[in-house]
């Protein structure tokens, strides 16, 4: 029986058959080299998928699947969880992005509030952050701006070096 670690997420379509890949893992373009297999879930079942081509434009990482030559065709990839079975489970964030939901937010020592919702954004995913006084702060989540990511105890801590800015009309 295989082990399956969650490496990303099929988040919108590129072109000629190009997906648009939300990693869940550091170094991405390791895990989707060219005829390596991958597995994506349907319905509850993984499915194998072999990795045609790999194309990364500035922060996004486009991947295309045998057999997926256009975006007709690709469309029923979109909102697919993306598998492997080969990696060691230490080198893969393993958590879904509903666990974020909740976590504490600090940065130097200091609550900053709640995640209230991520959702996906061209470049990358992003967390909303509700305040204990009702404000929202939008911040991308990407692994530079954190310190420390523990998600099992529900906190966040962000690197002192980050400014946050509260969205004022």
């Amino acid at each position: 029986m295989n082990d399956y670690y969650f490496i990303g997420q099929i988040i919108s379509l590129g072109k000629n058959g190009f997906v648009k890949v939300n990693s869940s893992v550091d170094q991405i373009d390791q895990y989707f080299n060219v005829n390596k297999i991958v597995f994506l879930e349907f319905w509850g079942k993984k499915k194998k998928f072999i990795v045609e081509e790999t194309l990364r434009l500035k922060n996004s990482f486009f991947v295309k699947f045998f057999n997926f030559n256009d975006d007709r065709h690709a469309q029923v990839l979109i909102g697919r969880k993306v598998f492997d079975s080969e990696i060691k489970k230490d080198n893969v964030k393993n958590f879904y992005d509903e666990e974020l939901i909740d976590c504490e937010v600090y940065q130097n020592g200091a609550l900053i509030g709640n995640v209230k919702s991520i959702f996906s954004a061209p470049a990358n995913d992003v967390i909303e952050i509700l305040k204990d006084n009702g404000e929202e702060i939008l911040l991308p989540f990407v692994d530079a701006l954190f310190e420390m990511m523990d998600i099992k105890n529900k906190k966040l801590i962000l690197k002192s070096e980050i400014g946050l800015y509260d969205d004022e009309d």
